[in-house]
Order: C-alpha cells, then sequence, then structure tokens
C-alpha cells in the first residue's frame, strides 16, 4: 500500500470539516472539497474557530495550529483531488445515491491502491460501494462528533474490503492519533449507533413524553452515568435531521420500538429546527414552552 502525503475529504459540513481539521493537524496535506463557495467558507470558517478554541485550551501548540492551517486546501476540483490522494475519506449529504455516485466516480479517478473510506452513520459499507470499481478498497470510516475532540473512530468491513485496507486505514488512523473498534459485519448502525440511537430515542421519549426536561435527562446521563454530554445535548449538536434518518432507517430494518423516533423529534425537523446549526432544538423548544408557559400563567 502507498504511502500516505495527500488526504481528500469530499464534504465540508460538520464531520468533513472537523475529519480535514484532524488530519491537517496531524501533518498531511488535505483537500477538503464541496460543490460551492459557500459551503467551502463555512467550512473554513468552523475550522478556524475550532483551531483558536484548541489553541486557547491548551490542547494544541500555535505551532501545531499554524501547521494545520497550512496544510489545509479547499477547493472545488474533485477530479484533480482525487487524481492526486493517497487517501480519502467521504462525508457527504447522508443520502444513498449520491454516495454510490460519488464513489463510482472515485473508483474511476483514484490510483488503484487508494483507500477509499466512507464516513456514513447509517447505510451498509458494501451499498455505498456497490458501482465502484474496486470494492476491495472501500471501507468504512465512521467518526463521531465534533471529530477533533472524539478521539475513537469505527472501522466498518464490507465483505470485499481487502486486509491491506483494513491495515492501511489502521496505520492511518493511528497516525491521526486516534483509536479504533473493528465493526467485523456490515450491518446498518455498526456498533456505535446501534447502542447511542437506542439511548438517544429513549431519551428524546422521555421528554416528549413531558416526563423530564432536557436538561433532567442530560444530568442523569452525566452524573449518574458519567458521560462528559447529555443525550438530548448531543442530539442537539450532531443534528436532528441526522438523527431522524439514522433512527428511521434503524427502525425500519430492525423493527422493534428501541429505534423508533418520537413524534417531537420529527416535528422539531419537519419545522426546520435541526438542533444548533439551524433553528434550535430540544433544549430552545424547551426554553420557548416554558417561557410561553410562564407569560401564559403570569
Amino acid at each position: 500500500m502507498r504511502q500516505v502525503h495527500n488526504v481528500l475529504v469530499v464534504g465540508s459540513g460538520l464531520m468533513g470539516s472537523g475529519i480535514a481539521q484532524v488530519a491537517a493537524q496531524s501533518g498531511f496535506e488535505v483537500t477538503l472539497i464541496d460543490t460551492s463557495e459557500s459551503a467551502l467558507a463555512a467550512a473554513d470558517a468552523r475550522i478556524q474557530d475550532s483551531l483558536a478554541r484548541l489553541q486557547r485550551s491548551g490542547r494544541i501548540t500555535d505551532d501545531v495550529a499554524d501547521t494545520a492551517r497550512d496544510n489545509l486546501t479547499l477547493d472545488l476540483d474533485l477530479d484533480a483531488a482525487a487524481q492526486r490522494a493517497d487517501f480519502v475519506i467521504e462525508a457527504i449529504v447522508e443520502d444513498l445515491t449520491p454516495k454510490q455516485q460519488l464513489f463510482e466516480r472515485l473508483g474511476k479517478l483514484c490510483a488503484e491502491d487508494v483507500v477509499l473510506g466512507t464516513n456514513t452513520s447509517q447505510f451498509r459499507i458494501e451499498s455505498v460501494g456497490q458501482h465502484c470499481l474496486r470494492p476491495e478498497r472501500v471501507i468504512g470510516v465512521h467518526w463521531s462528533n465534533p471529530p477533533p475532540l472524539m478521539m475513537l473512530v469505527e472501522i466498518i468491513l464490507a465483505p470485499a474490503t481487502s486486509r491491506a485496507t483494513l491495515e492501511a486505514t489502521q496505520r492511518y488512523l493511528e497516525s491521526n492519533n486516534r483509536q479504533f473498534v473493528v465493526c467485523r459485519k456490515d450491518v446498518p448502525g455498526f456498533i456505535s449507533n446501534r447502542m447511542s440511537t437506542a439511548l438517544f430515542m429513549e431519551a428524546a421519549r422521555l421528554v416528549d413524553e413531558g416526563i423530564a426536561s432536557p436538561a433532567e435527562v442530560d444530568a442523569v446521563a452525566q452524573l449518574m452515568y458519567g458521560h462528559k454530554m447529555g443525550p438530548i445535548a448531543t442530539l442537539d449538536l450532531a443534528g436532528l435531521d441526522t438523527a431522524l434518518k439514522v433512527s428511521t432507517a434503524l427502525s425500519e430494518h430492525y423493527g422493534g420500538d428501541r429505534f423508533t423516533p418520537p413524534p417531537l423529534l420529527a416535528d422539531l425537523v419537519a419545522q426546520g429546527r435541526y438542533g444548533q446549526k439551524s433553528g434550535g432544538g430540544f433544549y430552545a423548544a424547551a426554553e420557548e414552552d416554558r417561557r410561553a408557559g410562564h407569560e401564559t400563567t403570569g
């Protein structure tokens, strides 16, 4: 397998920009690709803010931050970036058809020994790479949000994934100072999302049913179970739209109630309220309800 110098990240949203930032901090030359200048500008602002916060907190040195900035290129030209890439991670919208189309394209553009990783949070890796000319190079590389702070990455093997691809991916993650676990069956939700979605949906149901406030649910997770962030705050941070897609897909695949999204989650997404990134989420809705109740009783 080739030595990795140039990393290509396709998709500059919350996950893609974070994954690109980690690679740039780790000394790789990184190209972050999207389809619009506005998306890239937003990604650049996020990365600069994240680097500044990491500097202020002492998590990274000024030299590391400066190196990351120098190593990062934001571009619209996928073809050129793919042809010089040594390692690829896809982090585009969580929609199967665009992912399949991208991997078909990457299979033609990239050199034959380049790892083609997908950050999908719900689709089977085999499905994502269904039309790729080199299915043995396709592998799941599932990061948690936010990538610059989360130290564990989930590797998912498709039936066709080669051992060389797995070993190259493990080396790459180690060079990013990340630990990893390997999901050895290509199943929807993998390890992490099957565990977390069940927790998140139960937490959301507690809020939806009026049993507890978002802050109270999160307090139980943090103070009783030692979580750094509660499930409701995590949902608001990660994006309610993504959570709804993942929970719906897992519910349809596995059946039963454990992954079923509560009505409140679907309602918030229908209103365009995706959490911190757009319109506020569970916490904002709870605060609005509190104020409305206070005004009514006041």
